[in-house]
């Protein structure tokens, strides 16, 4: 299970992306390219924390050590991309392995549920809409997202949409931090988890 991002610790600085798992070949006769996409493309994160506190330096490092550097998992909230309006209870109708689109249902009939940008979660995997997608008189729409689903997700799955987050792991194993008199600083990298 994973942990929870404490609410009240917040970095003053976090660069999000996707890696996604694309090989080139490169032809020696001609310099020609092919490009083969590959599932598997992950999120990463890092988090620059430019001045903790002693509570706040408590907080992240009794996190760290709950996580015991790669083997735990954490909730990571994408902050800047919350939305406040209801859209319904969207759940997952149909979302295959490998498809880059999905189907969801449970959302108010005839209307714009998702804009280019938005985010979604479900069951931990965090995906962002790259299409603006509206509901048909059903509710449902089809939404095109920005990497492959890697594995069935079953119907009925709920999806997060007002608070995004990812379920995500740290890059590697070593819990440092640097302290001065007063205040600490640290730089966090996280890899999604999966």
């Amino acid at each position: 299970m994973a942990e929870e991002w404490p609410e009240d610790l917040e970095p003053t600085e976090v660069t999000w992306g996707v890696v996604y798992n694309n090989r080139g070949f490169s032809s020696s006769l001609s310099n020609s390219q092919q490009i083969v996409a590959q599932p598997g493309s992950y999120w990463k994160c890092t988090m620059n924390f430019g001045v903790l506190y002693e509570e706040d330096e408590r907080e992240l490092t009794s996190l760290l050590g709950r996580l015991h550097g790669m083997f735990g998992t954490v909730n990571i909230p994408y902050l800047t991309r919350v939305r406040m309006d209801n859209i319904g209870t969207p759940t997952v109708a149909v979302a295959n392995a490998q498809a880059s689109v999905m189907q969801l249902q449970g959302m108010l009939a005839s209307r714009q549920v998702f804009s280019r940008g938005d985010l979604i979660t479900i069951s931990g995997e965090m995906f962002e809409v790259v299409e603006h997608a509206s509901s048909d008189a059903a509710g449902k729409a089809v939404i095109a997202v920005n990497k492959r689903i890697r594995k069935l997700i079953p119907v009925g799955s709920a999806v997060e949409y007002k608070n995004p987050y990812c379920e995500m792991r740290r890059m590697d194993d070593t819990n440092e931090w640097t302290t001065q008199p007063v205040v600490s600083n640290s730089t966090l990298q996280f890899r999604e988890a999966f």
